[in-house]
């Protein structure tokens, strides 16, 4: 007599049972964990680009700036910044930003790009020393955050992961010292999410 092997189909049935419990459990919490990695690249991602338009202010000895933009080309002029950033070389100081590659000199140039789909769980903004929301900040050839007419600037962005009810979950803010230099802060008091 010739034996068969492989599974019943109650000890299927009880395997297809306890998977259904883990995904049940586990799934919240996987989202959970999405989140929060979101919220901890979007964060790295934007002191990446702050970095890279002071050391290139400097490099360059020109003008760098880095705006809101929705298309990864050229400044939106918006104050939100959920749809991603450029950096560019900014020789004019219009603010407007320009997509094309640096090659010939003394023009505006496109340095980076971070263009990101809208996410309703994740916001970034920023307000400067003045408490007014920011659409760009640039720095001088001594690397120092400026404004258009010379003066002096910091700034605290805001990056929040919300649920799906529109409550924050996580935040961290990217400080940025009238130095130039750029920092993390977990501390709820300069955090401003919705």
């Amino acid at each position: 007599m010739k034996k068969y092997s492989g599974f019943t189909l109650i000890e299927l049935m009880i395997t297809l049972f306890i998977a259904g419990i883990l995904l049940t459990v586990g799934l919240p919490s996987l989202d959970s964990f999405m989140q929060r990695n979101r919220l901890v690249a979007t964060t790295n991602e934007l002191i990446s680009a702050f970095h890279v338009a002071r050391s290139e202010a400097i490099k360059l000895n020109a003008r760098v700036s880095i705006c809101a933009s929705s298309d990864g080309v050229k400044c939106s002029g918006s104050t939100s910044w959920n749809t991603g950033w450029i950096v560019f070389v900014d020789r004019n100081g219009d603010l407007l930003g320009t997509g094309a590659a640096c090659s010939a000199p003394g023009t505006d140039c496109l340095l980076r790009s971070d263009k990101r789909t809208a996410n309703s769980q994740l916001t970034v903004a920023g307000v400067d020393n003045n408490s007014t929301a920011v659409s760009a900040f640039t720095f001088t050839s001594r690397g120092l955050p400026k404004d258009t007419s010379g003066a002096s600037r910091s700034g605290v962005f805001s990056i929040c992961s919300l649920d799906t009810g529109g409550s924050t979950i996580g935040s961290r803010a990217v400080v940025l010292g009238l130095s130039g230099r750029v920092r993390v802060s977990d501390n709820a008091a300069v955090i401003t999410c919705p």
